[in-house]
């Protein structure tokens, strides 16, 4: 009796947990992998050393499943793994899976990321690092790269621009194919400055109440005569004291911004440049307190840690569509490298001067780690369609922000109402158990009861 009530709540157990677990939906731990910043002058620590952020992602392949770490960018589309003649640090031996397979006998060349050249493969990959289950995945198998840290990577672009034939590659359509999730939407979550996931097949208020629907906007994210890609218009860049936002400096407008997780910084064109830093930190650069860097390709700054950063004014970024503002503060502008005590600003500039002809340069912006540390953005790639979360307490309806809880902080209610339920439901089956258990005693004591009651009246009538 006791083995049969311990397998119901087990199975019951279990069935709590699968109701967590969203159908349809993939959660993606990935992890930023630090620059060494060791024996490094202060002329090179944000170019090169800071500029790419390597944040990567771990999956499991083969048939004696082998961890790959992939990294994760938005600019690229592609989906690929390396293989073991790639010039990858960390490769795939695609030798030593039994279940590995070559889709098409022809070599691809490509021109994106580091990959010169790729086969059409499958294998089957554990997406879920603590679980068995696994699935008959295609990938691209890189045969030819250049030097790269990673073992591959996992692009989130859209590839519509580009040939039928290569959007087979995307990582989001192969998730769907295999019947892994349910919708092409994705959300990029930090939990700390190093580490977070990505939640995709799903709007993030369906999953998890600590989005709230209702501050879920979305805009048209194409950047007209240019291919697809991940951007969002900013009309007004300005500066202001956070206690004093109407006392405003406008920077510029109209501007378009690509949103690239896979940057450690924010980079702005030359042609803002002067009028942001002139508002911003330009008397400490007067003062030989902060420095200007002039390397060959871009403008970098950084203070030394006598300058107190946090009386700095913030930044902000307006967006009409999203009719949502952007702050950045001290905190999100700069990094403190405690290798030479200085704070590094995130923001750079590229340093092609006055040259309008070219567009990119010229007019767009790249919003990198510190917006998505601060912001979440939602990624629909089936309507093309940027929105975001909104993190901030709202006085005015009364909702505070839950930004930076835990899992078990967001969902502690419905843990406590299954945690009710199951000691509801244990009092219950424990005194059922002992109900059943005493039932022939008390058959035996009602017998006994009626045997008493026999001999008593038998006696009352021989007297009478």
């Amino acid at each position: 009796m006791k083995v049969c009530f311990f397998k119901f709540f087990f199975f019951l157990f279990l069935s709590f947990q699968f109701a967590l677990n969203q159908k349809g939906v993939l959660i993606l731990p990935f992890k930023k992998e630090l620059p060494n910043l060791k024996d490094t002058s202060p002329n090179n620590v944000i170019y090169p050393k800071m500029i790419d952020n390597l944040i990567m992602a771990e999956l499991r392949i083969g048939t004696e499943p082998q961890t790959i770490k992939l990294k994760i960018e938005l600019e690229s589309y592609l989906f690929y793994i390396a293989g073991q003649n790639s010039k990858n640090k960390i490769k795939f031996n695609e030798g030593q899976s039994n279940t590995y397979k070559q889709i098409e006998n022809k070599n691809l060349s490509f021109q994106v990321s580091n990959i010169n050249e790729g086969v059409f493969s499958s294998d089957y990959i554990y997406f879920n690092q603590n679980s068995k289950e696994k699935y008959n995945t295609n990938f691209l198998l890189a045969i030819d790269t250049t030097i790269d840290e990673s073992g591959g990577l996992i692009g989130f672009n859209m590839e519509e621009s580009l040939t039928i034939s290569y959007s087979q590659f995307n990582f989001m359509n192969e998730l769907k194919r295999i019947g892994l999730i349910k919708d092409n939407y994705f959300t990029i979550n930090y939990v700390d400055n190093n580490s977070g996931n990505i939640i995709i097949g799903d709007l993030p208020h369906n999953i998890d109440n600590k989005y709230k629907e209702k501050y879920f906007k979305d805009t048209y994210s194409k950047l007209e005569n240019y291919d697809l890609t991940w951007n969002l218009k900013i009309d007004n860049i300005f500066i202001a004291d956070k206690n004093n936002s109407n006392d405003k400096i406008n920077v510029g407008e109209s501007i378009s911004a690509y949103l690239r997780v896979e940057k450690n910084i924010i980079e702005g064109t030359e042609r803002y440049r002067k009028i942001l830093l002139s508002s911003f930190m330009s008397e400490y650069i007067g003062k030989k307190l902060c420095f200007e860097v002039n390397t060959q390709y871009y403008f970098t700054y950084y203070c030394k840690k006598e300058v107190d950063i946090s009386k700095l004014k913030n930044i902000y970024f307006y967006s009409n569509d999203l009719d949502f503002t952007f702050e950045l503060t001290y905190k999100d502008l700069f990094y403190y490298n405690e290798n030479d005590g200085n704070n590094y600003f995130l923001i750079i500039f590229n340093n092609n001067l006055d040259d309008d002809t070219d567009y990119l340069n010229y007019y767009v912006w790249i919003l990198g780690e510190p917006i998505f540390k601060k912001y979440q953005f939602v990624f629909n790639k089936d309507t093309k369609r940027l929105g975001i979360y909104k993190f901030y307490d709202d006085t005015s309806d009364g909702n505070s922000s839950e930004e930076g809880k835990g899992w078990f902080a967001r969902n502690k209610w419905y843990l406590i109402m299954i945690i009710l339920l199951l000691i509801l439901l244990t009092g219950l089956s424990i005194m059922v158990y002992k109900y059943l258990k005493n039932m022939p005693k008390r058959k035996k004591k009602a017998n006994e009861l009626i045997d008493d009651e026999y001999e008593y009246n038998g006696e009352k009538n021989n007297i009478n």
